[in-house]
């Protein structure tokens, strides 16, 4: 029984607006609080072809939901794109309608600091298998990326070859600005502009997106990982700042989700391998169980969460391996 279907905004006229809504977690959101009764807002950054093609059948589901949909293929990090988004929120919802708003954008930089000079242990496993097997080392690497790629063997994932490399480039000052800004205290300066207009609606919320990332270091992630750790400062400061005018912000640490942002983490094959087994229901996270802790949220029942990071894993965080 998911307690969530008694939660009905059908003909209340309020509104989410999701940055990031076109897939992931915001797209998820998106059509579970269509269906909940919401008016959809979403901003988002795609190439027109995956428009048409990929997102249009998605967007149409939330139409066929009967609430109204308004979608904008904009650069949110230029002054034309936020400010377009921003004039239709004013125009389409107006004020005191926003009841949720949600950061789902994944901008940053997944790039290395410096050359990797750690010891080849993958490449050592495979000569000890080859040697103890009598078998060209070759032949039982390619073996071990069949099975693991192919096979679906994750207890592999500690020999096999990632599909997604870390890039050639190292991460540069430039990455590290852009990343801190776009994955971190952007979400608290739509917060302070949407509170400053008059949008939000009493008892709103504010809800973006987290990883354990933000406290568990994994090559290439630096730059993401500080933006995770600037947006939960900023989420504690909103939460204090805002409450004054009826608004709570919170921020969900989901686990590992197969979604096109995790797909462009370097190694991220493996991390998914890993985390089936890690995780106490050897399953992935899901959109879909993001969406659903979302709509609670909207709920009377948690309007007193405030302030708090919350973990959407299964328990993956606090599993170690076994």
């Amino acid at each position: 029984m998911n307690d969530n279907n008694a939660l009905d905004f059908h003909g209340c006229g309020l509104w989410a607006v999701i940055l990031g809504g076109s897939s992931g977690f915001g797209l998820a959101t998106a059509k579970r609080l269509a269906r909940a009764g919401f008016n959809i807002l979403i901003g988002h950054k795609d190439k027109e072809g995956a428009v048409e093609t990929v997102i249009k059948p998605h967007f149409d589901e939330i139409r066929a939901a009967g609430v109204k949909l308004v979608a904008h293929n904009v650069n949110l990090f230029d002054d034309d794109g936020r400010g377009e988004v921003f004039e239709s929120i004013m125009t389409n919802a107006g004020p005191g309608k926003v009841h949720l708003f949600m950061q789902s954008i994944a901008a940053g930089s997944c790039r290395l600091m410096i050359e990797d000079k750690s010891p080849d242990f993958r490449g050592q496993a495979i000569k000890g298998l080859a040697d103890a097997l009598g078998l060209a080392r070759e032949k039982v690497k390619a073996a071990v990326n069949t099975a693991f790629h192919d096979k679906g063997c994750d207890a592999l994932h500690t020999l096999a070859d990632s599909r997604i490399p870390y890039r050639e480039e190292f991460l540069t000052q430039e990455d590290l600005a852009k990343t801190i800004f776009m994955m971190g205290y952007d979400y608290l300066l739509w917060g302070r502009e949407l509170c400053k207009e008059g949008l939000l609606a009493k008892n709103s919320r504010m809800v973006a997106m987290t990883s354990e990332g933000n406290a568990v270091a994994w090559k290439g992630y630096a730059a993401v990982s500080a933006a995770k750790t600037a947006l939960e400062a900023s989420c504690r400061a909103m939460a204090i700042e805002l409450a004054p005018y009826g608004v709570s912000s919170n921020i969900i640490q989901a686990g590992i989700t197969d979604t096109p942002a995790g797909n462009a983490i370097p190694n991220f094959d493996l991390m998914k391998a890993q985390a089936r087994i890690r995780n106490p229901f050897h399953r992935l996270t899901t959109p879909e169980d993001v969406a659903e802790v979302i709509l609670g949220l909207c709920g009377p029942t948690l309007r007193w969460t405030n302030g708090a990071i919350i973990r959407m894993d299964g328990g993956e965080a606090i599993s170690g391996l076994c």
